[in-house]
């Protein structure tokens, strides 16, 4: 994957500083926490971490310090790495398992939409689905003041609607919802065996091509050869989910790098995949052999680390959908044997924000759809956790989300929340 030379060194500080000693810098040991980050950094680029000379400074690859930073695995000096894992791991466990009312609050700005005269500027929020949202979502429209906005809530998403003509420069909203949550595992009823007859209902998670899915022979005969000692659906996760584990790393793909006609091949090819890619594989597999699987996505609620994520879900019989997390491979490294962290969110996943379930449940873009090549930027801003967007080649933004998360209160009988 050839390097994009898009980020300051600030920018890949900060971001290592979430990676590695965030609980350190939100304790209120920012300085120590900047300061191991910048020595971290100046530790990969004296190791070849490749970056380019400009007016401003050095202009690094955020993606490929990030990777380099995950693949160096059991270095025992390298202490970024150990607290990297730390800081994963106590995130891992950092909710509940019994179901709790949580209120996210999300200020997102759109430095880049369509506006086109004559018709509305439309932008959308998520909301959580599956019926977990207690009462209406709490909208406001921060910038630009005084300007009037419809606001229309809707399964899944709270659209915006502005006057194109009354609009110039960044809009700025603030959502606050209030949602039930908890973990969600497998109850290990009887599986399927694979090639099984579907219903008509769930046909759809069958389909070939959607999103990242797309026929592909590299993925086809992985699928036959996990499927060679797998007696049931189940079983046959369980083996994907081990190969995923034990033959890929995780770690953060620019989309040039894959094909545009077979992108889950280029991951199978380059053996590195993002939250987003690994569950698509996942799902890929387990339809190859006729087993329904869907992508998932959403936020990870981990009060320190808020951030969007995506994970899979497998029909491994009748009415018993699954969840299977890729991103476990960060708690475990690659050892799906490791008796603590290698099956951490296999067949089980802990309280999210479920946003979207491809393809029939999704926030959409609106009027403010990405540019065709973009990369993300993550720091701690304050008291949140900052996630952005930026436009490729230029690195423009036009996407910044401010997070943050409390958590009420664990329900009791009746849906009776008790505040804590």
């Amino acid at each position: 994957m050839s390097p994009l030379f898009v980020a300051g060194a600030d920018d890949v500080i900060e971001q290592i500083i979430v990676q590695c000693w965030l609980f350190q810098a939100r304790a209120g040991d920012y300085s120590d926490a900047r300061a191991r980050a910048e020595r971290t950094l100046e530790r990969l680029l004296s190791r070849g971490l490749p970056y380019k000379a400009s007016p401003g400074g050095l202009l690094l690859d955020p993606y490929a310090a990030n990777n380099m930073l995950k693949s160096r695995v059991g270095e025992p000096a390298d202490d970024a790495w150990a607290d990297w894992q730390r800081t994963t791991r106590r995130n891992a466990v950092s909710l509940p398992a019994a179901p709790h009312l949580y209120r996210f609050s999300l200020r997102r700005e759109w430095h880049s939409y369509a506006a086109t005269p004559g018709r509305p500027i439309v932008l959308r929020l998520p909301l959580p689905l599956r019926q977990a949202q207690r009462g209406p979502a709490q909208v406001r429209l921060l910038q630009p003041a005084g300007t009037s906005v419809e606001i229309r809530e809707m399964p899944g998403r709270v659209e915006l609607r502005l006057d194109s003509a009354a609009v110039a420069g960044p809009i700025v909203a603030e959502l606050v919802v209030e949602f039930l949550g908890g973990e969600v595992g497998d109850s290990m009823a009887p599986s399927a065996p694979i090639g099984a007859s579907v219903d008509s209902e769930d046909q759809i998670w069958l389909r070939e091509r959607e999103g990242l899915v797309a026929p592909s022979a590299t993925v086809a005969a992985l699928a036959e050869e996990l499927a060679r000692g797998s007696a049931n659906a189940r079983a046959f996760a369980y083996a994907a989910w081990e190969w995923l584990m034990t033959n890929l790393r995780f770690g953060d793909v620019h989309r040039a790098a894959l094909g545009r006609d077979d992108p889950l091949g280029g991951v199978l090819q380059n053996r590195l995949a993002d939250c987003m890619l690994g569950s698509s594989l996942l799902v890929a597999l387990c339809r190859a052999r006729g087993i329904p699987a869907r992508l998932a996505s959403g936020y990870l609620l981990h009060p320190a680390n808020l951030g969007p994520h995506s994970w899979a879900e497998v029909r491994l019989a009748p009415g018993l959908w699954v969840p299977f997390d890729y991103g476990s491979w960060c708690y475990c490294a690659g050892d799906p044997s490791d008796p603590i962290w290698g099956r951490f969110f296999r067949g089980r996943i802990d309280a999210r924000f479920l946003a979207e379930v491809a393809p029939r449940d999704f926030t959409g873009w609106g009027s403010a759809p990405p540019p065709e090549r973009w990369f993300r930027l993550e720091r701690l801003r304050g008291d949140r956790i900052e996630h952005t967007l930026h436009a490729l080649p230029d690195g423009s933004l036009f996407r910044r989300d401010l997070l943050d998360l409390q958590i009420v209160g664990p329900v009791g009988p009746g849906g009776a929340v008790h505040s804590v």
